[in-house]
């Protein structure tokens, strides 16, 4: 049956999962996403539950694959309607942070946490998490090669982009793990004074 909404009810019940899933992700970590224990979270049983995605693997890769969808739009698509050159690298930073600090993310980016629990392993989960970090690391050189070519800048992209990492995966870890509430600034104004350096 289809609502008014054009979304049958099987649909809005794997977004409410997804949504939920997103949440504790943030707080637990991808890896520890289990059928049994979203199904708790969720009100839901756990055969319901299983219907949807039919293994724990299948789960991670559609919270992954959905974490990132929300990511391109909330950050990507935000950072890239800016001008390309100094104006559109400092909004990737600025919108990635912010994405880092959302309350729907109350640990953090489920992303980020996840490249430490899967980088060593083999299978699809690792797989399609490399896949949306390259897009995105792809993403930032591609911005970096445009600011080169519209302000004449001299910044080198492989260089760039792994400075935007190492200083967003330092923010995420100080702010999170060491309380400290001056990183996330501290990353902002540090990202800035390399690109105008």
């Amino acid at each position: 049956m289809v609502d008014y909404l054009g979304s049958t009810k099987s649909q809005r019940t794997r977004r409410h999962i997804l949504e939920v899933a997103q949440r504790d992700a943030s707080l637990m970590g991808i890896d520890s996403l289990t059928i049994g224990g979203l199904a708790q979270s969720c009100g839901l049983s756990k055969s319901g539950l299983n219907a949807h995605f039919g293994s724990k693997e299948s789960l991670q890769v559609a919270v992954i694959d959905a974490t990132a969808m929300r990511f391109r739009t909330d950050v990507g698509e935000q950072a890239f309607a800016k001008p390309p050159g100094h104006a559109r690298l400092i909004a990737i930073m600025e919108y990635w942070i912010g994405w880092s600090q959302h309350p729907a993310r109350p640990g953090g980016c489920q992303l980020i946490a996840a490249t430490f629990d899967f980088d060593g392993l083999e299978g699809i989960v690792r797989d399609t998490l490399q896949n949306w970090i390259e897009q995105w690391r792809a993403a930032i050189k591609a911005a970096v090669v445009e600011a080169n070519v519209v302000e004449s800048l001299n910044l080198d992209p492989d260089r760039t982009a792994s400075l935007a990492f190492g200083l967003y995966m330092a923010q995420h870890m100080e702010r999170l793990l060491l309380e400290d509430g001056t990183a996330a600034k501290r990353a902002r104004n540090t990202w800035v004074a390399a690109l105008e350096a």
